[in-house]
């Protein structure tokens, strides 16, 4: 795969869109490493899983952009010439883009093979844990939203709103990625990470609870 990161490396540096700090290389490279290890335990055609993974944000726009359900098949129709282009994936390059089609939240496709389970599952574990809280505070910084409600924060007398406050998209979306999990190694991982974000929620509500006092 070093050719396909090189050039992955040069397309990300030339992009029109400033990435925020949750959708960067870094994450990529966490969700191919998470994705060749659910490959390898589940059966599944690890070329074409850590492929997909290095290529799932190929196109970026940020979490507010009109674009941002749209970029998972933006991304997908980019990717089989990306393939015909890297030794070793040519044959492969559908499989790939079916991938990356289906991988995203907002996109709404369900994943139609293994490999496209696989790179969904990896995409959803870098939302949960220590990881993903760290990440939805960086997406929400990127785009101006607060921390939480500063006079409801768990939205007990209001409708959430995760493009205003960054703490309701926990209830919003990633408290269900654990039970949307496609594969059982995915299900395994997701469990633990699920518990962390329980765990900061119970100490987050314990520290403003007792601000409030």
């Amino acid at each position: 795969m070093a050719p396909l990161l090189a050039r992955l490396r040069a397309h990300l540096a030339a992009e029109p869109f400033p990435r925020d700090a949750a959708h960067d290389l870094g994450h990529i490279l966490r969700v191919a490493r998470l994705a060749d290890r659910l490959a390898a335990e589940e059966g599944a055609d690890r070329d074409v899983c850590v492929a997909a993974a290095l290529l799932h944000d190929l196109v970026y726009r940020p979490k507010n952009h009109p674009e941002s359900p749209l970029t998972a098949r933006l991304a997908a129709d980019l990717v089989p010439a990306w393939c015909r282009e890297t030794p070793g994936l040519e044959a492969k390059a559908e499989a790939v883009a079916a991938a990356v089609a289906s991988h995203s939240w907002s996109g709404g496709e369900a994943p139609a093979s293994l490999e496209a389970e696989v790179v969904q599952d990896a995409d959803r574990l870098e939302a949960l844990g220590a990881i993903g809280i760290a990440r939805v505070f960086a997406t929400g910084a990127s785009f101006g939203a607060g921390l939480w409600h500063p006079e409801d924060p768990w939205g007990e007398g209001r409708d959430l709103d995760d493009k205003a406050w960054s703490l309701d998209h926990f209830e919003r979306k990633l408290l269900k990625l654990a039970a949307a999990m496609r594969t059982p190694a995915g299900r395994r991982r997701a469990q633990a990470r699920h518990a962390t974000l329980l765990r900061y929620l119970e100490d987050l509500r314990a520290e403003l609870d007792a601000d409030s006092r």
